[in-house]
């Protein structure tokens, strides 16, 4: 679904989340924007808000999409739009040469900065990938584990926040995990406990997708004998 990834580890952990949300494609989204469309344009603002491209490779061809697509919005209101005043539109990222076209349905907020996904298709799932906001992060845990603080990192005093991301599948389950940034003596820890980790999936409508959330490891300690660790979210 997004590619073919390594499993998670402490030394393929950055070079896999690099992969996995790719920027260099999410910067030509931005250039190509429907300008002339306001209702258009803010549609497409809310999915780079909350989505990032993939590196799925294109099944037919097996190569990555050229980064070339462009934005429309459908005519015709989506049978999965609400029957209320709220603004609610379809839209559209396509690539025609590759036969590629990602949709998702907005249920846009009263003053179109925010909004709600009600539907996307099989190319959406398969080449963006949804974020999980701080305010979602909390309720999307379902277990958690504190990571063990590694002897030798106690004993010389390595302190710190380790930040984790990690890509969760359909079912909950962590995928890929890549750190961030924190104390290299501690990162193989946080990592660990991110794997064993257990999410809620996320729902847009009543499609169960991929997202990526992230996870913060605090390590604190004072001397060898006093130490801690703070999760997040």
């Amino acid at each position: 679904m997004i590619g073919n990834y390594h499993k998670c580890n402490t030394f393929l952990a950055c070079i896999v989340w690099a992969l996995v949300l790719g920027t260099t494609q999410g910067q030509a989204q931005q250039e190509n924007l429907p300008k002339s469309l306001s209702l258009g344009a803010q549609a497409v603002s809310v999915v780079l808000k909350h989505y990032a491209f993939t590196a799925a490779l294109n099944p037919k061809t097996e190569q990555p999409l050229t980064g070339k697509g462009s934005w429309s919005i459908s005519k015709e209101i989506p049978a999965s739009c609400p029957q209320t005043k709220e603004t609610c539109v379809e839209v559209f990222y396509e690539f025609p040469a590759e036969s590629v076209r990602c949709s998702w349905v907005v249920l846009l907020n009263e003053d179109g900065t925010d909004g709600m996904f009600l539907d996307e298709n099989d190319d959406a799932e398969r080449y963006m990938l949804l974020t999980a906001t701080k305010s979602e992060a909390k309720a999307l845990v379902d277990t958690r584990k504190k990571p063990v603080f590694p002897p030798i990192a106690a004993a010389v005093g390595a302190s710190g926040a380790v930040v984790v991301n990690v890509l969760v599948g359909k079912t909950g389950e962590p995928q890929k995990c890549g750190v961030v940034s924190g104390p290299p003596m501690v990162q193989g820890a946080a990592i660990e406990a991110a794997k064993s980790w257990k999410f809620k999936p996320m729902m847009v409508g009543t499609r169960a997708v991929p997202y990526a959330i992230q996870l913060t490891f605090t390590f604190q300690t004072v001397n060898p004998s006093f130490r801690k660790v703070y999760v997040a979210p």
